[in-house]
């Protein structure tokens, strides 16, 4: 497979904060890190590489040194405006919106992309998508499309997309924007559930459980509806919950909201958590949750990252004021005890400390990348 890079490596100095002559940079020095304890996935991964999608032909790798600073690495070629990758490990998959099609890459040791045999992936149709695309358990992959509906499709562990799944595509409301899986209980007629944000004014979830064949079917309830006039965005799993941003489409001055709603491991059913749903910033577009059930929010209305301690009953509370971010409208990604934030208008990627234990943020830099950044992904990739 060719590899796909495009220009030379941009290398940081010893410490890591020397400007780059072809980027530029602003970080500012990182809390070190002691390989113990809550930061002991960093230390096992000494090869951590994060990607991210640009306004451009292109993806921007960099590796991830034990200081949470990033080295750029060489630009590899990509879809334009990609806002969805979905990351296998050692392929990433990014959604093609010009084309409805998906691009793959394998991901090498050294942060290298290479094309995948048959890439890009025609999705089928002309529907002006994919919105969202999402790898599932079993070997499966689903993108939802503007048509309202989403499609399935097997995938091999090789990065490719074969034949689509029996009676895809699905009927998925209006035009379903993002979507996350859930494990059901052995007990449950399927062994998961693909969840899904409607899109349109409705505030609703679209609910299927996912069969053996990679069929999706409407669960009884589905779609659930939570905030009837807000638009529902992005979707996260977390320990048998549903987290769930809203956008509100009536008020100036209020409009971000986090539901947290219960999965039934046996029937995939959805139950609002009492209280639900909270108040978080303005316009909020990602969601990233840590082992340590912290959740964070990025608002893009007011360029902030919230975070929050999810209780055992499932309702986050709030961790401090919400951190400054740039002008961030873009993705995050986590890779503790660091957050990275893709600030699009300033051609920036944020980087956030997060504290092991309360899981407060601080401001731990900036790095001014090459083209704007969109979503961004981690690879965990061994030694080499």
């Amino acid at each position: 497979m060719p590899a796909r890079a495009l220009g030379s490596p941009v290398r940081v100095g010893v410490l890591g904060f020397l400007c780059l002559i072809l980027a530029g940079c602003n970080s500012s020095p990182q809390p070190t890190i002691v390989c113990a304890g809550t930061n002991g996935g960093l230390c096992n991964n000494p090869n951590p590489l994060l990607y991210a999608t640009t306004t451009s032909n292109q993806i921007l790798p960099f590796s991830i040194t034990t200081s949470g600073a990033l080295t750029a690495l060489p630009a590899a070629s990509g879809p334009a405006n990609s806002g969805s990758i979905a990351n296998l490990g050692h392929f990433l998959m990014f959604a093609d919106p010009s084309s409805n099609a998906v691009d793959s890459d394998q991901v090498s040791g050294t942060g290298t992309l290479s094309t995948v045999s048959g890439s890009p992936f025609s999705l089928g149709s002309a529907a002006g998508g994919p919105t969202s695309i999402l790898s599932a358990p079993f070997g499966f992959f689903y993108a939802t499309e503007p048509d309202g509906t989403i499609v399935g499709f097997s995938t091999p562990n090789d990065g490719t997309l074969t034949a689509p799944v029996p009676n895809s595509p699905f009927a998925a409301g209006t035009a379903p924007v993002q979507m996350a899986v859930a494990t059901l209980a052995a007990s449950a007629p399927a062994p998961n559930a693909l969840y899904a944000s409607a899109g349109g004014l409705s505030g609703a979830i679209m609910a299927y459980t996912i069969d053996i064949t990679g069929s999706l079917h409407l669960i009884s309830g589905s779609p659930f509806a939570t905030l009837p006039d807000w638009s529902a965005g992005a979707v996260i799993v977390a320990n048998s919950y549903l987290f769930v941003l809203f956008t509100s489409n009536a008020s100036d001055t209020n409009f971000g909201k986090l539901a947290a709603l219960a999965i039934d491991s046996n029937t995939g059913a959805l139950t609002p958590v009492t209280g639900s749903p909270f108040a978080v910033g303005n316009a909020p577009v990602a969601l990233a949750v840590d082992s340590s059930n912290h959740l964070f929010v990025l608002n893009s209305g007011d360029h902030t990252v919230s975070a929050f301690n999810i209780g055992s009953n499932r309702v986050p509370t709030a961790i401090g004021a919400p951190v400054a971010a740039g002008t961030a409208t873009g993705g995050i990604a986590l890779f503790p005890p660091y957050l990275y934030a893709a600030d699009t208008l300033a051609s920036s990627i944020l980087i956030f400390y997060i504290d092991p234990s309360t899981g407060a943020l601080t401001s731990a830099g900036s790095m001014t990348v090459a083209s704007p950044p969109l979503q961004l992904t981690v690879v965990n990739f061994p030694s080499i």
